[in-house]
């Protein structure tokens, strides 16, 4: 009985660290819980998991024993998909049997203090060009496509560089937008750019929570609203911290971001390469593994060019954005069946490009120009800020369906 109480300690210590890290490197909320059940179905015994945004707590069953643990309060949760993977990785190898309870601690504790696989310059560099790139899909010229490389140089730099010091990361969203906006306004008052707005949605875009804000959807349809809700609240601040840092560059340097805005919609071919390119950022910021990486291009380059095929022959943005989202969603589910490997690694990459950020910064500075307003707000203004929202609400939910559809189509595989 001694070994058995003792066996159900370790297993429920385990069982909160697997969760506790997929719940960290923002898995949704009911991957983490099955991964959960899963390990401790391996050792015999029955878990309930509890998540909140703060922190974990597990009970485990087994027989006339059981156990309760809560874990530490999580200080953040960024998107880590080595982590992931690994994890996961691990709780297949338990399944099978092939790793004992040492051998898993041990594992765990590798996987939770392994570093990234990127370099900082590395991440920032990608990011850059993910931003350049975003300027082109929007229909930036080359001197615009420099502009945001510079300014989001600066910018991710000064905002990577806060979160490995432990520092706020509203007020580093906030500080990261307002810098690079103001590099980019200076960039456009000396004339090195004609498109100051492009510019300035560009380095907001590379900031935009898009992984938050599509599993925040995914816990909301599968009735898991608290969190939902926190992480809407976490994403909606954080888009909100991004606008306000834009608004006070545009302050500053007296460029404005126009509430209207006229898009230009590239050539298939062109809008291939260069949402190819604008997803490879995210992989590196979302410490996607090397030798998955180039799946999460095909299907960052899949997704936004579908979206754009549907716009050139007159299907809606919300439309488009489903089909994009299926197409990504499809393919990361074939490929992770390939590599077994989570389906997250390759469909968040492919579909962040697709995130309604410029449309949620203008609808914020159109509600700060409706504040300043005040009852002479023009009816234009608050027509073209309300259909704004309802477009930026409208296309995320339209993303989180499509990515989610398929991960219940392969049931065997549906880690988000």
């Amino acid at each position: 009985m001694a070994s058995a109480t003792v066996s159900l300690e370790e297993v429920s210590h385990l069982a909160l660290n697997l969760g506790r890290i997929l719940f960290e490197s923002n898995a949704d909320t009911e991957e983490v819980e099955r991964s959960v059940r899963r390990f401790a179905e391996a050792f015999g015994c029955e878990a309930h998991l509890v998540i909140t945004w703060e922190s974990l707590l597990v009970t485990l069953s087994c027989q006339d024993e059981f156990r309760t643990k809560t874990g530490n309060r999580i200080p953040a949760i960024g998107v880590n998909m080595a982590s992931v993977a690994d994890a996961k990785t691990l709780l297949a190898e338990v399944e099978a049997g092939l790793r004992d309870l040492g051998e898993i601690r041990r594992r765990l504790n590798e996987i939770e203090k392994q570093p990234p696989i990127y370099k900082t310059w590395m991440v920032v560099a990608a990011l850059s060009l993910t931003a350049a790139s975003l300027s082109r899909l929007f229909g930036g010229d080359w001197s615009t496509f420099g502009v945001a490389f510079g300014a989001a140089t600066v910018g991710t730099w000064l905002r990577l560089e806060m979160g490995r010091r432990g520092g706020n990361v509203f007020l580093s969203a906030f500080l990261g937008a307002t810098v690079s906006g103001i590099i980019a306004g200076v960039a456009s008052l000396m004339k090195c750019s004609d498109q100051p707005t492009l510019c300035f949605l560009a380095v907001g875009m590379i900031i935009v929570p898009g992984v938050p804000l599509v599993n925040c959807v995914q816990d909301m349809i599968k009735n898991h609203m608290t969190l939902g809700l926190s992480r809407l609240g976490f994403a909606t601040l954080l888009t909100l911290s991004i606008a306000v840092g834009l608004f006070v560059a545009t302050f500053l340097t007296g460029v404005a971001i126009p509430v209207p805005e006229d898009s230009t919609l590239l050539p298939l071919a062109e809008d291939a390469v260069f949402s190819a390119l604008a997803a490879l950022g995210y992989l590196f910021l979302f410490n996607v593994p090397w030798r998955l990486a180039w799946v999460g291009i095909i299907c960052g380059a899949a997704s936004h060019t579908t979206r754009t095929f549907c716009l050139q022959h007159g299907i809606d943005i919300v439309t488009g954005s489903l089909i994009g989202a299926l197409a990504a969603g499809f393919l990361s589910a074939i490929f992770a069946g390939w590599f077994r490997a989570p389906i997250s690694a390759f469909a968040f990459p492919g579909v962040v490009a697709m995130i309604p950020g410029s449309y949620a910064f203008r609808a914020v500075i159109g509600f700060l120009e409706i504040i300043k307003a005040g009852p002479d707000a023009p009816v234009a203004l608050l027509s073209e800020t309300l259909a704004l929202s309802a477009t930026s609400l409208l296309m995320v939910l339209a993303i989180a369906i499509g990515v989610a559809a398929p991960m219940m189509v392969h049931k065997s595989e549906k880690s988000f």
